[in-house]
């Protein structure tokens, strides 16, 4: 579901810009540029502000007429539902190849939203260019503005039009932080299959063949009033088999949504039997950006489906991925619908537990019965005493223990000290990160 923003689209024909034009609004780089035409596939969606109105943007996968693509009508079907709701739709062109058929075939075929189209003319860097650029005051629209995406000319002025355009809503309560949402894994484990299942809508294109996601797509959701944002990453490959251009993009893309995220669904293929070292890699980079993790264990259907084998591939993740012996581990099937309904209250149950606060004197109490049942030894020439702690952060949760010296503390007695704060707040899917300062240190 929508964001509740009104809805600004990009249309134009492959490689006219919109990319660049949508990370010059957003002001990111979500959207891959590069120039082989047709990169952007699926529709990318941003929140965006200009002069303090908020509305949602959209990037449409461009369209190719009489390309062989086998994604086409797939492309041109999302392109066309998108382009229904919005409240204002920038037809993008550019100035170097003049008005051509393909922008009239546009026309054509969104007639009936030609009064909510503004056309934006790109690529436009010199007088010589904006004297051309009247040219495509013949395709009969009101609003014509020319601009260069890439330098940012004329940004501001097609902006304005824009917003002046779309409805005002009224103040709203304040709501809930939204959740983000991260879906990660090797190409073709079914990122698309299960966002498009999770958000009720197929927002993303899904075929057999690996590779169909290049950008980081973005699904919205609510879940009983809380607005949770999906992000479909790219499959991250293995590093000897991306190569230089847009895998190689694609990668770190999905690399860099990892980190702009609270949670990490990590998906790994159940019908290989097997758990491989990029799945621990793809795993690993939740851990090292501290976000909060689950793992999917996908396409269960396709396997002997028995409380045995679970619990055996449980062990195989668990030995292969040490480092995330704190995320839950659910079996699903994404393609079939199988027991998808548990992930979102699990994403927001860990969402919780990443940002919980521990109150200083329950913190304490813990401590005061870690030291009893195992105080800390002789280590590095001393041995340690730990005075207080409090906590110090969260997402994700950090507590900072005031001690007499921090080099008499192995690292053996932190893990210890971490896990038996775990014994009494679980902490489900999220690292619990543990600091020393040492008698005397600001």
């Amino acid at each position: 579901m929508s964001s509740g923003l009104p809805t600004v689209s990009i249309i134009g024909k492959t490689n006219s810009g919109k990319s660049t034009l949508f990370n010059r609004i957003t002001g990111s780089r979500k959207a891959i540029t590069h120039v082989a035409p047709g990169v952007t596939r699926d529709p990318l969606e941003a929140d965006a502000n200009w002069n303090g109105v908020d509305f949602r943007l959209v990037d449409t996968g461009g369209f190719g007429f009489g390309a062989d693509d086998p994604l086409q009508s797939s492309i041109t079907q999302r392109i066309e539902e998108f382009v229904a709701r919005s409240a204002v739709v920038i037809l993008l062109t550019e100035v170097d190849t003049g008005p051509t058929a393909e922008e009239d075939e546009l026309l054509r075929r969104f007639r009936a939203c030609r009064e909510r189209m503004i056309l934006a003319v790109n690529k436009v860097e010199s007088a010589t260019d904006a004297i051309e650029a009247n040219e495509f005051h013949r395709l009969g629209i009101k609003d014509v503005f020319f601009v260069s995406a890439l330098h940012g000319h004329g940004i501001g002025e097609l902006l304005d039009a824009v917003t002046a355009r779309l409805p005002r809503g009224k103040n709203e309560p304040p709501r809930d932080p939204l959740v983000r949402v991260a879906v990660t894994g090797r190409p073709n484990v079914g990122k698309s299959s299960l966002v498009n299942a999770l958000s009720g809508r197929q927002r993303q294109i899904v075929l057999a063949q690996p590779g169909t996601t290049r950008d980081a797509i973005e699904a919205r959701i609510r879940f009983h009033g809380r607005e949770i944002v999906l992000v479909d990453t790219a499959g991250v490959r293995r590093r000897a088999r991306t190569e230089r251009g847009l895998e190689s993009i694609s990668s770190l893309i999905s690399i860099r949504s990892v980190e702009e995220v609270d949670i990490v669904l990590v998906m790994i293929d159940a019908s290989t039997g097997s758990v491989s070292r990029q799945d621990t890699r793809i795993a690993s980079l939740a851990h090292k950006a501290r976000k909060g993790a689950i793992v999917l264990l996908n396409k269960w259907d396709l396997v002997e489906r028995s409380t045995e084998a679970f619990n055996a591939f449980e062990r195989r993740i668990r030995e292969a991925m040490p480092f995330l012996s704190y995320a839950p581990i659910i079996s699903i099937s994404a393609g079939a619908g199988t027991r998808l309904s548990k992930i979102i209250p699990l994403c927001l149950r860990v969402q919780e537990e990443r940002t919980r606060r521990i109150p200083t004197s329950v913190l304490n109490s813990i401590l005061e019965q870690a030291r009893a049942d195992n105080p800390p030894g002789f280590y590095q020439g001393g041995t340690g005493r730990i005075m207080y702690g409090t906590q110090t952060g969260i997402a994700p949760p950090t507590f900072t223990l005031f001690v007499n010296k921090a080099a008499y503390f192995p690292r053996s007695y932190i893990r210890y000290i971490n896990n038996y704060i775990r014994k009494r707040f679980t902490f489900e899917g999220t690292v619990v990160r543990i600091s020393l300062r040492s008698k005397g240190e600001g």
